[in-house]
């Protein structure tokens, strides 16, 4: 019997290169996540709906990769906790915002 997603993780990060995805990918072996991550050229892309995701290490493990010229967000969808976490990556920063996901158009949706 299949359960219901508790997280939906959806990612993408552009440029990014075969290193950011190895490392990526160690993250998420270490968690038993399989098949989540891809690089599309110079797009790197997360995709992964479960009980569990290493969302924080994720972000962590991408840090070393951002340039001045990176593009991207993560979004952590906790169904549980009916919450949005947003993760953006521009131009070598990173910011979060979280809202309940009966607001997360208006929170989360304006740097």
């Amino acid at each position: 019997m299949s359960r219901d997603p508790l997280i939906k993780v959806y990612a993408s990060l552009y440029p990014a290169d075969a290193a950011a995805l190895e490392a990526v990918n160690a993250v998420l072996a270490s968690w038993y996540v399989e098949d989540a991550a891809e690089l599309a050229g110079d797009l790197l892309r997360i995709s992964h709906e479960g009980e569990y995701f290493p969302t924080g290490e994720v972000v962590e493990a991408l840090k070393p990769f951002l340039r001045e010229d990176s593009r991207g967000r993560l979004d952590e969808i906790d169904l549980e906790a009916w919450t949005l976490r947003r993760w953006f990556f521009d131009y070598g920063r990173l910011m979060s915002r979280r809202a309940s996901l009966d607001q997360a158009l208006e929170s989360c949706g304006t740097r």
